[in-house]
């Protein structure tokens, strides 16, 4: 074979490319990170773009390491400010697309903190669309840092990925997360919405069944089924059922005397009352959860706290009631609505407010 000096030449400039190729050293993404440490949002968005620019475009899984390590060091920097430094909201910016399927990406999780990664990941992301810290931060569970919250739109977007994708060390960790939204604000039809993701994604498991069997549980009490009946009884012993109500709208205050929470909105609950006292359509109840042994307590709470303009009814019991069991009381205050039909509006309502007054009327209107 002849070569002509043209072909030559070419030769020559592409074994001297490779030459040069093979004596680029690649950064080395973990010791770069792992070596500093970040006193701003300025220092970690710098680091990573010099070392954006070493790898250049031609290496995704140093870049996809790379981003890695941004996500990790901006929300360890974000949530140990608890998200106050004035500087935070300039990290969102670099955030990529990350894959939870991706080897890199899962293994850089479990050399860490699998949930913590994907919080961090999705609280990014989340702001990096518009949202707020507060309203980007984890309301799936509770952390030491922070009031529990609301669970948002942006959780059940974070409950969608994870279980969207295949990743299985995420799906055990979020597993374990579901049980506080479940308590705190019961199935709500968006975390409902999840279960068929769960279903269809996440491997067969202890863990696996009993959210599923969590979700079973807590079916009977989603809107538009038929609200569990209950017996409950007044201040003389004289039974009611929650059935007797039927054809009212029935709105009811859950609490107990030893909450100071629920004593603190009981008269906005009262007042509320007051804007209806003259519909016969509407029934307002103020259900104590209070054992028997406390009986005196909660009849001198009532005089003590002007009360009477509401039913008061409570359980009557020694341990938890029927009425807890069904409706899932773990914690108080709690609000439910039921319709007129005897079915569920909200057994998680909101707390007597603007918010409360709108689902009354538009009940009572339908």
């Amino acid at each position: 074979m002849t070569l002509s000096i043209t072909n030559i030449k070419v030769l020559i400039i592409a074994a001297f490319a490779l030459l040069q190729g093979a004596c680029t050293t690649p950064p080395n993404i973990d010791e770069a990170w792992t070596t500093r440490s970040f006193n701003s949002s300025q220092e970690i968005m710098t680091l990573y773009d010099s070392l954006s620019l070493e790898i250049g475009s031609g290496n995704s899984n140093l870049h996809t390491k790379n981003l890695c390590h941004y996500v990790w060091n901006s929300g360890e920097y974000i949530f140990s400010c608890r998200g106050k430094n004035s500087d935070i909201d300039e990290l969102p910016s670099r955030i990529e697309t990350l894959l939870f399927d991706d080897s890199i990406v899962s293994n850089f999780m479990l050399a860490r903190d699998t949930a913590r990664f994907a919080d961090h990941y999705m609280t990014l992301d989340a702001m990096k669309k518009g949202a707020t810290f507060e309203e980007a931060r984890d309301g799936i569970t509770v952390t030491v840092f922070y009031r529990a919250k609301g669970i948002n739109k942006h959780d059940y977007d974070k409950l969608r990925t994870v279980f969207s994708c295949k990743n299985n060390a995420l799906h055990e960790a979020y597993m374990r997360k579901l049980f506080f939204p479940f308590r705190n604000s019961g199935c709500s039809e968006e975390l409902y919405s999840i279960r068929p993701l769960i279903e269809k994604n996440v491997a067969d498991s202890p863990l696996r069944q009993q959210i599923l069997a969590l979700y079973d549980s807590y079916a009977p009490i989603m809107p538009g089924n038929p609200a569990p009946d209950a017996t409950l009884f007044d201040s003389d012993g004289k039974e009611y059922t929650l059935s007797q109500y039927r054809g009212k709208v029935v709105v009811i205050d859950i609490w107990a005397t030893w909450c100071s929470s629920c004593l603190a909105k009981m008269p906005a609950f009262i007042e509320l009352s007051k804007e209806f006292e003259n519909n016969n359509n509407v029934k307002f109840l103020a259900v104590s959860i209070d054992r028997k042994s406390a009986k005196k307590q909660w009849l001198a709470t009532i005089k003590k706290r002007n009360m009477q303009e509401v039913t008061n009814l409570f359980p009557d019991c020694d341990a938890e009631s029927p009425f807890e069991s069904s409706y899932h009381i773990s914690g108080v205050p709690r609000y439910m609505i039921i319709d007129k039909d005897g079915k569920i509006v909200s057994a998680y309502a909101p707390g007597p407010g603007e918010d409360m007054r709108k689902i009354i009327l538009n009940t009572l209107n339908k």
